[in-house]
């Protein structure tokens, strides 16, 4: 793993301190119950005031459950509720079966495996460009979804087209200043980043950077993973000290909203190890790659490529510090 890189993916949500249970009852209809972990944070209810007004104000869908279930990490369960889900729907809702397609390639992506993510996006894209106008926002959600996974199994070429093609679909569905622009944006740096243009990913991230302090809280989430991403730059530029800066805010940011095992916490702490691998400083090095080592083991299957990587990270990292 070159150690100018950041640690790839975004792994899925999971904290049980967020579900407090998930029941059948006696005529098969599931009741989740979930809490905040702190409703008196007004930083963390800023953020959860933004999420109910993007997503409705508690209202739900066929496909809710399956969500809540793989943001938890109840990658098994999710996937069996959509399975059956499948089964269940009319043949002809082409809406809900393109919709569960594509929630199935999101849980496949987190699982890791990515080559069945791709072929479940591709199965969903293939139905929203015959139910939908060209410039619906769904078809631009299906092609960035794709291109993350096309970027973790290093196909950047395809990344990019794709990228390229969400950007232009929302642009036009939902302006240039949208925050799902900013995180287009973003993901664009990410792939000039992983392909060594650095100028062109830091233009990118700070074109996202003034659109998301424009319209998300300081402490969404989304803020973390782009201060996340603009430190991963500035430490392919050799900017240790701003590197770390902004990792530092990612990671201060994740901590105030998101559960304390979550892998977004995990892959900015194995970044901030490689910052102090970069300036040598083993044991600060080894201690944070440790904290993400930790939490992945918590959260992903033994054989999760991103675990295996900040694994050997680590290995290699230990082994430094040994001979120091």
């Amino acid at each position: 793993m070159n150690r100018k890189r950041s640690v790839e993916g975004q792994a899925s949500r999971s904290d049980e301190r967020y579900l407090v249970s998930i029941d059948q009852n006696d005529r098969g209809i599931w009741i989740v119950r979930l809490t905040l972990c702190n409703n008196n944070d007004p930083d963390l209810q800023a953020v959860f005031d933004y999420m109910k007004d993007q997503y409705g104000n508690g209202e739900t869908t066929i496909h809710s459950l399956g969500l809540i279930l793989a943001q938890m990490g109840k990658y098994d369960e999710a996937e069996k509720y959509y399975r059956r889900l499948l089964n269940d729907i009319n043949s002809s809702d082409y809406e809900d079966i393109s919709a569960c397609y594509h929630n199935l390639g999101n849980l496949f992506d987190d699982k890791g495996d990515y080559e069945s993510s791709l072929d479940w996006h591709h199965k969903a894209l293939d139905i929203m460009k015959k139910i939908f106008k060209a410039d619906d926002s769904r078809i631009s959600t299906s092609y960035n979804s794709i291109a993350a996974v096309h970027s973790k199994m290093n196909n950047y070429d395809e990344a990019l087209e794709c990228y390229l093609k969400a950007l232009k679909i929302w642009k036009q569905a939902l302006g240039e200043e949208h925050p799902n622009i900013g995180q287009c944006l973003s993901n664009i740096a990410g792939i000039y980043q992983m392909c060594e243009k650095s100028s062109e990913a830091l233009e990118y991230s700070q074109q996202a950077l003034v659109i998301y302090q424009r319209y998300l809280p300081a402490n969404h989430p989304q803020m973390g993973d782009l201060h996340n991403n603009i430190g991963v730059i500035h430490l392919g530029l050799d900017h240790l000290d701003l590197a770390l800066e902004h990792l530092n805010m990612s990671l201060n940011i994740k901590k105030k909203c998101l559960p304390s095992q979550h892998p977004d916490i995990a892959m900015t702490l194995a970044n901030i190890g490689l910052i102090y691998e970069s300036k040598e400083e083993w044991q600060q090095a080894v201690s944070y790659l440790e904290k993400a080592v930790n939490i992945y083991r918590h959260v992903l299957y033994s054989n999760h490529p991103i675990l295996l990587k900040v694994e050997q990270l680590l290995a290699r990292v230990s082994s430094r510090s040994k001979m120091a």
